[in-house]
């Protein structure tokens, strides 16, 4: 039989002879009142266990929580830490990839401006051998003509196409 406080408090014990209680029935109502109270304190004493168990166990959560968050934030630092030095790798390897374009044109402009005087000195000595092989070629003609013999004078040729087809006639004297 469970007790409440009120049975505690609403118990009579039976009067025997000499006005006192009877022994037994007191004896035996606190063995139960003493049994049941051992029994809650065993029952609190469980539950202050199962209650600081649970507080560790929460306290334990609670402080994977807070290591987790902890973790959480860190990467998350640590991935805009990377998400940072990735886009400066980037703006680092765009900017020396243009300056190496530059180099690359500039060298190429300058190959080509290089080039293209070249082609200017070979056109202009092109047309100093020109002039020289025409002054010699103007020369040599000169002199050709100065040692020829000067051309008889020839009748002029007949107006048909067959004339020189003909005998030819001597001429008399």
């Amino acid at each position: 039989m469970k007790l409440t406080p009120l049975d505690l408090h609403q118990k009579t014990f039976r009067k025997v002879a000499l006005g006192g209680l009877d022994e037994r029935e007191v004896r035996s109502w606190l063995d139960l009142v003493a049994a049941q109270l051992e029994e809650l304190v065993r029952k609190l004493n469980r539950q202050d266990e199962e209650l600081r168990r649970r507080e560790a166990r929460i306290n334990e959560f609670k402080d994977r929580e807070q290591l987790l968050q902890q973790t959480l934030t860190t990467t998350q630092k640590v991935a805009e830490e990377m998400k940072a030095n990735a886009r400066k790798e980037v703006d680092i390897i765009i900017s020396e990839a243009e300056l190496q374009a530059e180099k690359i044109i500039a060298n190429a402009q300058a190959r080509r401006m290089q080039l293209v005087g070249e082609i200017e000195e070979l056109k202009r000595a092109r047309a100093s051998f020109v002039q020289q092989l025409q002054g010699l070629l103007d020369q040599h003609k000169a002199m050709l003509d100065h040692l020829r013999p000067e051309p008889h004078k020839e009748e002029p040729p007949a107006a048909d196409n067959v004339s020189f087809l003909a005998p030819p006639v001597s001429k008399k004297k």
